[in-house]
């Protein structure tokens, strides 16, 4: 059963390994696809998963050597590093698991829709430098044009392609508001694009809601936007940078959010930060 509480152990793990002996992000992606089941051979989609979940490997690879490259020259970004791809693959296999549990399903295996958006996430952010967008989905866009290749080598089916391309560009925060907005007129099907891309952002931002781990995630975003906007970055560490975040980015609308407290988490923050003022 997953809950709040096994979530955290799993991220606070991973946070200790990158500051100790870092695991490697294949190694963790393998964990998730384990973690969600093997493919179900007698299932029609089985060889469109099979593919998926090569293309996958082979971008944990990239994303794992091209930020290894940047570490040596000291240009791996402080937020969006290998550790934050590692937290969110293991925060949204989570809530795909959460969510199985919340439709009874009886199945152990991973589905063509799960392993599309695993394979999304663990590469949503291939290639990013630290900066921010300065057109709409602008990195986004450049994240997938590298991890296209990828997919293209491993034989996936253009549709799996352009969900993943759609998911990946459902993470560009500009875009948070209007879809969970536009959730809140159509039940949860995760066959749906956009439960899909809502369940993939709710896994990005997770872990800086979580109480232990948002000073934490703070500091490493302030590191990375001391780079390119020190005011800015001085402004995340305000109460005002705080409450904004909660207010606007750290939306939940899944079941499986719902269900593990996240809604209420971001509640009664924004709760205690009011009563600071």
């Amino acid at each position: 059963m997953v809950t709040l509480e096994s979530l955290t152990k799993e991220i606070r793990d991973l946070i200790q390994c990158w500051s100790g002996r870092w695991i490697g992000v294949k190694p963790v992606f393998e964990k998730c696809v384990a973690t969600l089941g093997k493919p179900d051979p007698t299932d029609e989609s089985a060889h469109r998963v099979l593919a998926l979940l090569s293309g996958g490997s082979a971008i944990a690879n990239f994303v794992e050597h091209s930020c290894q490259k940047m570490s040596r020259t000291n240009r791996e970004p402080d937020y969006h590093s290998r550790l934050h791809t590692t937290i969110v693959i293991t925060s949204l296999t989570a809530l795909l698991l959460k969510q199985r549990e919340l439709s009874t399903s009886s199945k152990t295996n991973i589905s063509l829709q799960e392993t599309i958006l695993l394979v999304a996430m663990v590469g949503h952010d291939a290639g990013h430098d630290g900066t921010r967008n300065g057109s709409p989905c602008q990195l986004e866009s450049r994240s997938y044009h590298l991890i296209e290749p990828l997919l293209k080598t491993a034989k996936c089916h253009p549709d799996d392609m352009y969900s993943i391309k759609r998911v990946i560009w459902g993470t560009d925060p500009a875009l948070i508001s209007r879809l969970h907005l536009g959730s809140s007129t159509t039940s949860f099907d995760l066959h749906k694009p956009v439960w899909q891309t809502i369940l993939c952002q709710e896994s990005d931002i997770l872990a800086s809601v979580l109480p232990e781990f948002a000073n934490h995630m703070t500091q490493f975003l302030v590191d990375e936007w001391n780079k390119i906007d020190p005011i800015s970055a001085a402004g995340l560490l305000s109460p005002g940078g705080r409450k904004y975040f909660l207010e606007n980015l750290a939306k939940f609308s899944s079941p499986a959010a719902h269900s593990l407290g996240l809604e209420k988490l971001v509640i009664s923050q924004l709760s205690a930060l009011n009563e600071e003022n």
